[in-house]
């Protein structure tokens, strides 16, 4: 089974709680479609969290709400990592099948996820994520008002993954501690995130390597001038940084063993299956920007909307990412640890001044 193929959500363990509080998690089965659907709140800030709707094929209602739980905990590190007036929280509707529901059929479902939402009653903003669309967003948005990530036409922020892309970018470049022309990149995964990802990182000069499970991705590999490997290939290939930008889960210890790279920066959520791999890869001498802190741009993105959307603002924010993480990175060397540990106490210490009234 391939590297990208093999990995599904749930895979990775679910973050300790990030500050004293009780997680919410509401599961229901839509009255008009008959598909089960959760969202957890795993922390409010001023009355509100946010985070996206996954919509996924899971094997059981108890995966399924495995994610939520482990996504909305990741949330709520995200948010108080990135400094954001909300809490976390998350969404998923859980498919019968690995097939997309479209036209009436996807409407049904759709309406039966904003009542969840509207259950709520503010308490969980809803934005795009996994199997969601800008489309869905404006869709819900007539339905509920609690949802984040408009079309730019309408003062929104538009899709996210620009602006997850562009703060990954600003990762890889803090994390190699130069420009990133000459350097070589490994992207795995070339949706939405990872294709941009790619584009930026070409357009900057860096050479890449890259692969997905979808063979079509080539097409995007040869404008780009990229090298195409098979998805088991990708950990083996020497380079300057390993970007994983698919689902979670992908560096358990054995790829941990097997990247041949100074650095791992990439998009995806919850990178590692067990948080001892980070422990692995600092032996190696290997620095991982930790996912949440990262890929916290779409997140910063759709916040902005909330006090009436500002580009500059939100693109001056996804630049402190680089800041984020060179105080991670000299925590971790400072106190001998890894960088899993260093960012969850920025984290912590940051919730602890959301606590206190202290927001930064």
């Amino acid at each position: 089974m391939s590297l990208l193929a093999s990995k599904r959500p749930g895979s990775a363990p679910e973050h300790p709680a990030p500050a004293p509080g009780h997680q919410e998690v509401r599961v229901r089965r839509g009255e008009r479609s008959g598909v089960t659907m959760a969202v957890a709140v795993d922390r409010t800030l001023a009355g509100r969290s946010l985070g996206g709707c996954r919509m996924w094929h899971y094997r059981t209602t108890a995966d399924a709400v495995r994610d939520v739980r482990g996504l909305a905990h990741s949330m709520s590190f995200k948010a108080a990592a990135a400094g954001l007036p909300v809490g976390g929280g998350k969404a998923v509707i859980a498919l019968e099948d690995a097939h997309k529901p479209s036209g009436s059929r996807r409407d049904q479902i759709l309406r039966d996820f904003a009542e969840l939402v509207e259950s709520f009653g503010g308490r969980y903003i809803t934005a795009q994520d996994v199997g969601t669309s800008l489309q869905d967003m404006i869709f819900l948005s007539e339905l509920t008002d609690h949802v984040a990530g408009h079309p730019i036409d309408r003062g929104g922020s538009g899709d996210p993954s620009a602006y997850t892309a562009h703060g990954v970018e600003v990762g890889i470049r803090a994390s190699v501690r130069g420009p990133l022309s000459g350097r070589h990149v490994v992207v795995a995964g070339l949706g939405h995130v990872g294709g941009e990802l790619a584009r930026r990182l070409h357009e900057a000069g860096a050479r890449l390597t890259v692969t997905d499970s979808d063979q079509s991705k080539r097409a995007l590999a040869a404008r780009l001038d990229a090298s195409w490997v098979e998805p088991e290939e990708a950990l083996s290939v020497e380079a300057d940084v390993f970007a994983p930008c698919a689902l979670g889960g992908i560096l358990d210890r054995a790829a941990a063993l097997s990247l041949q790279v100074p650095v791992v920066a990439g998009a995806a959520n919850t990178q590692l299956a067990d948080e001892s791999v980070a422990d692995t890869l600092r032996g190696r001498g290997i620095v991982w920007a930790p996912d949440f802190i990262i890929n916290a741009g779409g997140l910063i993105a759709v916040v902005d909307e909330l006090e009436g959307f500002d580009r500059s603002r939100v693109e001056r924010a996804i630049e402190g990412i680089a800041d984020t993480l060179a105080q991670i990175y000299a925590d971790a060397a400072r106190n001998r640890t890894n960088t899993l540990i260093a960012a969850k106490q920025l984290a912590r210490e940051r919730l602890i001044g959301d606590l206190n009234g202290n927001h930064a």
